[in-house]
């Protein structure tokens, strides 16, 4: 989920194939679905002009195949390929009963990017936007 600086608001994700842009808004693209955690580079999350967001909220749903997000070994890297820096965060404390996982916040401040981890379970999509302040409407989808 992500909200620019213009006030402009949507999410990125497999579910109806909305895998963001490089070359235009959002200038936010997802590379790939791995459903199957098989994947050697996982799914990748390019933010290609990180001075137009106001905040990204970057999540895990589990859908298919894993029974929950204690049996999948959760993690993720955040590269800046600017510096070479990387923020390693795994999902310590996951919750057998909850499907959907807020992993981390991206905030523009001023001229730089901060990034929370945030690590919060809700049961689907409406809870998390609803806690973050997005204000999206949600309707049933499947794969």
């Amino acid at each position: 989920m992500f909200r620019l600086a213009d006030g402009r608001s949507s999410v990125i994700q497999p579910l109806g194939k909305r895998f963001g842009s490089k070359d235009e808004p959002p200038y936010i693209y997802l590379d790939k679905d791995d459903r199957s955690g098989s994947a050697a580079d996982g799914e990748n999350l390019y933010i290609y002009r990180p001075d137009l967001i106001d905040l990204v909220m970057v999540f895990a749903l589990i859908y298919e195949g894993a029974k929950d997000f204690t049996s999948v070994n959760g993690r993720m890297t955040i590269r800046d390929q600017s510096t070479g820096q990387e923020i390693f965060m795994r999902l310590n404390n996951p919750d057998p009963n909850l499907s959907f996982c807020a992993v981390c916040t991206i905030r523009r401040v001023g001229d730089h990017v901060e990034i929370t981890k945030e690590e919060q379970y809700f049961p689907d999509h409406s809870y998390a936007d609803k806690h973050f302040g997005f204000g999206f409407r949600w309707t049933a989808g499947r794969k």
